[in-house]
């Protein structure tokens, strides 16, 4: 960080959207996120864009600092809600960090030890008070059900935070913190019992119509993709055979609707995603891969109404595919068609 006494980052990208300006509920805490990827400070704002979220900060895989919303304004970061006086979104500083690992979700040595000074840099010039787990320093499951911010919240817990404390009563001394203890580097997790081939199912739904039918996996014939060229759609479900699957969509004119988990073309409620009436334009589909099993993803690609062709595939984690998107559709643009595979490599 370019200085961590005035609370300066090393760079400033800011997003510029997604935020509510001011901070009538002023700050008493900081709240601690994984970033589900090995993203650097671009790939956040692209994700974060698409998504209609966004943080404070990221810390990347090196350790360097970016500040995205301003301290001073509130950052859409922990799902709940803004002008409420929430926990999160409206008294909190949000901080991502970057992951070396998934299944369990590491973070890099570097970011731990760079966040670690953020957080002691932010209680202080806050007057918060010194670093305290689930006093003021928060993780992002404790505002909402989600699973981030992942091994910070688990087993790399304890070290940033004695990280936090250490750089806290050094700044508060005039000092400098003791160097950490050297660390082994984490270690690429097994890769488990083969899975074997896991089966996606899903279908579009015609806008304010039917049900197309189901696709199984992908193919290149017109049978090989949901949904129909150049036609627009209004609900879409997912499953898998193997696992489990969690995905939402994006709405023209709207924002993204909440994960769902089941899919079930007959409840339309709890086993579709999307609003009857209104277009798809964005889809993110996660796979979860089953416990003690080869980590699988989930890769998807679409097309939409206004141009040719198959866009960029996504996958999961957002970063595998050269760093796309973790999010399949262009904003504004009908999809039409949508492919998925599950893998461990991109399938397309």
């Amino acid at each position: 960080m370019a200085d961590f006494v005035n609370v300066q980052p090393d760079e400033y990208k800011l997003l510029g959207r997604n935020y509510s300006p001011g901070r009538p509920y002023g700050i008493d805490s900081v709240t601690l996120h994984h970033m589900a990827g090995d993203l650097d400070a671009d790939g956040c704002n692209r994700v974060w864009r698409g998504a209609g979220t966004s943080a404070h900060y990221s810390v990347d895989r090196n350790g360097k600092i970016v500040q995205h919303v301003n301290d001073t304004d509130r950052a859409w970061a922990c799902g709940d809600g803004v002008g409420v006086n929430s926990g999160g979104n409206d008294r909190s500083i949000s901080i991502e960090h970057a992951n070396c690992g998934a299944n369990p979700w590491l973070v890099h040595d570097a970011a731990i030890e760079s966040g670690a000074h953020l957080v002691a840099a932010l209680c202080r010039y806050y007057k918060l008070g010194r670093p305290e787990w689930m006093k003021n320093v928060f993780p992002h499951k404790h505002w909402k059900a989600t699973a981030c911010p992942g091994e910070l919240a688990g087993s790399q817990n304890a070290k940033y935070m004695r990280r936090a404390q250490e750089w806290y009563d050094a700044m508060t001394a005039g000092t400098s913190a003791p160097a950490p203890a050297p660390q082994p580097q984490p270690q690429p997790q097994p890769s488990g019992k083969p899975l074997g081939k896991v089966n996606v199912r899903y279908a579009l739904r015609n806008l304010n119509g039917s049900w197309n039918a189901e696709v199984t996996n992908f193919g290149g014939g017109e049978d090989g993709f949901a949904g129909v060229p150049n036609g627009k759609h209004d609900l879409l479900y997912v499953k898998v055979d193997k696992g489990s699957v969690r995905y939402r969509v994006h709405i023209v004119g709207g924002g993204w609707l909440d994960w769902v988990t089941k899919g079930d073309p007959n409840d339309t409620v709890h086993g579709c995603a999307g609003v009857p009436g209104r277009a798809i334009d964005g889809v993110q589909v996660y796979y979860v891969t089953p416990e003690g099993r080869e980590y699988q993803q989930a890769w998807y690609r679409s097309q939409t109404t206004a141009r040719a062709g198959w866009l960029p595939v996504c996958c999961d984690d957002g970063s595998s595919v050269d760093g796309y998107d973790g999010w399949a559709g262009m904003l504004g643009e009908p999809l039409d068609r949508l492919q998925i595979g599950i893998g461990t490599s991109n399938p397309f």
